[in-house]
């Protein structure tokens, strides 16, 4: 989740995005780091539970247990970012092409996707024996493996989230115009009709499919995987990206932006506990609207830091996993496979920390490589091309 396209291709690497936001990056880093968590979550709860039970307060071992629940969180930091990344690229641009920009976005994605299936099947050949494997392969082929998955197969589980990237980039190509580079009140009114409408519909598909006290595959499409129920998270990211444009100069801002980060952290941690306590009850969609909203406030006020808090929200090791972080994002599921100890393994410490350790590394270089072989070149190519080619059509236009 990851972005973005997961990671959306830093925009601050944009010549037409104006001046370095390492931040962009850092948040990447946060985000990819907690998908990982997530996952390497799933094989050691019982331990890591175990320990918060027994040597944390007990007023607070359910925000702790809800905080670490809620690590998938990375895919929606990942979303805002995805929005807040291609609009302001946009902004700075002034206009941009509808074919080069998704052609741009196609060369962001897809060949380090592309290598990324071809290295996973080579680890699990059993998928490539399965009688739906063909259907699947081409499901995954077309990035339609967060909405169709023959057979059940899945060949790169976190791989969904692309699904839903890529539908926000068709959206993008015409929503650019009046959700970004039209007048302030203009693209304030439609991005916030189309941000309450969307957390209107996920509300309304949430009741309609809902089994109060389970989690099922539906509810879990409806309010994860569909577009109809991101869409505020994209639209969110794009304008805070315009709220950037207007403050980044303001020293106000400037010294509020800690400010913003202070109040954003705990408004996620409540919504997470919302989330958590509510998701298979009546009425329980709203608070995903709660983690949208902070999830976006957490963006513009990063964006907006200066000087020393500049150099606590952007560390230099932060901002190098988030730049490699879209390749970190396509192997980390492979890399715990692989250093997984079985069913039979003992939750110990000390496998957790084998597996946790062993598990970055190999992600971390697995996604340097795909970064500087395969998706740095891609982009090259395309950035070429367009100074190259004469440009006709405008977003949005």
């Amino acid at each position: 989740m990851t972005a973005s396209a997961h990671p959306a291709h830093p925009a601050h690497r944009n010549p037409s995005a104006g001046k370095p936001l390492p931040q962009l990056d850092a948040l990447r880093g946060v985000a990819i780091l907690a998908v990982f968590a997530q996952h390497l979550g799933d094989r050691f709860l019982p331990l890591v539970r175990d320990a918060v039970e027994r040597r944390a307060p007990a007023p607070i071992v359910p925000w702790i247990m809800t905080a670490l629940h809620h690590a998938w969180w990375g895919v929606d930091l990942f979303f805002v970012l995805s929005g807040f990344s291609l609009a302001l690229s946009a902004i700075r641009a002034g206009e941009q092409p509808v074919g080069p920009f998704l052609l741009r976005r196609a060369a962001r994605i897809l060949p380090g996707y592309y290598v990324a299936l071809a290295v996973t099947l080579l680890f699990d050949r059993a998928l490539v024996a399965a009688p739906a494997f063909p259907a699947a392969l081409v499901s995954h082929l077309l990035l339609l493996q967060g909405y169709v998955s023959p057979g059940g197969i899945v060949i790169i589980g976190a791989a969904w989230s692309l699904t839903t990237e890529a539908c926000f980039y068709l959206l993008f190509a015409w929503l650019a115009r009046p959700l970004v580079l039209r007048g302030k009140r203009s693209h304030l009114c439609i991005g916030a009709a189309i941000v309450v409408s969307v957390w209107v519909l996920r509300a309304a598909l949430h009741e309609a499919v809902l089994e109060p006290g389970t989690v099922t595959g539906l509810l879990e499409a409806t309010q994860r995987r569909w577009i109809v129920s991101r869409l505020d998270q994209f639209v969110l990211g794009a304008l805070a990206a315009r709220a950037f444009v207007a403050l980044e100069g303001s020293e106000r801002a400037a010294r509020l932006a800690p400010v913003g980060l202070a109040f954003s952290l705990p408004l996620l941690l409540i919504a997470f506990r919302l989330e958590g306590a509510y998701y298979v009850e009546p009425l329980g969609a709203w608070p995903y609207a709660i983690l949208s909203l902070a999830t976006a406030a957490l963006v513009l006020s990063a964006s907006l830091c200066r000087g020393r808090a500049l150099a606590l929200v952007a560390p230099r090791p932060l901002c190098a996993v988030g730049i490699v972080s879209y390749g970190v994002f396509l192997y980390h599921q492979l890399a715990l496979a692989l250093c997984d100890l079985g069913q039979g393994a003992p939750q110990t410490w000390m496998n957790f920390a084998r597996t946790a350790t062993v598990a970055l590394a190999l992600s971390v270089t697995a996604g340097y490589l795909s970064w500087r072989t395969i998706e740095q070149p891609a982009l090259r190519r395309v950035r070429r091309s367009r100074q190259s080619a004469p440009s006709a059509v405008i977003l949005g236009g």
